[in-house]
């Protein structure tokens, strides 16, 4: 009698060998690299393989985005909007911001590189930057006239000039933009018409 063929190990070879290519490619990604040539050679199989399971560079964007995604625990947007003290969310807010630019910080700047390029990526990054702005909206009022400042002091490219260029750690950080953006938010309040208003009034 004929034994049922069993195509399950056959799947879990081919499974492997797609998480190692992602694997390659997200650590190639960070560094800038997306040439199949150098994929295949970190993943350790050969070009014609990477092309079976992924023909095109955006195929391989989306795979790796989805990928990725995974591994990020996004900000609660809800939870951090119902702080009521301005200066514990203010504070919560940047932390949040910060430990999501860390998570990002080789992907963002590959994003912003290659996202003229690839709709994936785009996508990606637009989300990302509502995401930044959506976060902004909860640490600052909209009519504050500095909120253009605050909103570049808080972006990615910031966080990673202060990390790379001002070799803050992952740990400093939050509390350097924190110490940096509350005099900010406090001088613009203090100058806000209505406070003016408030204070002819006093005297």
């Amino acid at each position: 009698m004929t034994r049922p063929y069993d195509s399950s190990r056959r799947k879990q070879a081919a499974a492997e060998t797609r998480r190692r290519i992602l694997d390659a490619a997200l650590k190639l990604h960070w560094e800038g690299i997306t040439e199949f040539e150098p994929l295949a050679r970190e993943a350790g199989c050969s070009v014609p393989t990477v092309r079976k399971y992924f023909p095109t560079k955006e195929s391989l964007f989306q795979d790796c985005t989805h990928r990725f995604s995974e591994s990020l625990t996004m900000p609660d947007l809800e939870a951090l909007a119902r702080i009521v003290e301005p200066a514990e969310r203010h504070a919560r807010c940047i932390a949040e911001l910060c430990r999501i630019h860390e998570a990002m910080f080789g992907y963002a700047w590959f994003g912003a590189h290659a996202r003229s390029d690839s709709p994936t990526l785009d996508a990606v990054m637009q989300a990302y930057e509502g995401l930044v702005d959506a976060m902004v909206d909860l640490i600052v009022p909209e009519n504050l006239s500095r909120r253009p400042l605050l909103r570049g002091l808080l972006d990615f490219l910031s966080y990673r000039a202060l990390r790379l260029s001002g070799q803050l750690s992952p740990e400093e950080l939050p509390r350097e933009l924190i110490t940096i953006t509350r005099p900010l938010l406090a001088d613009d309040e203090s100058n806000s018409p209505s406070n003016s208003h408030e204070k002819g009034r006093s005297r």
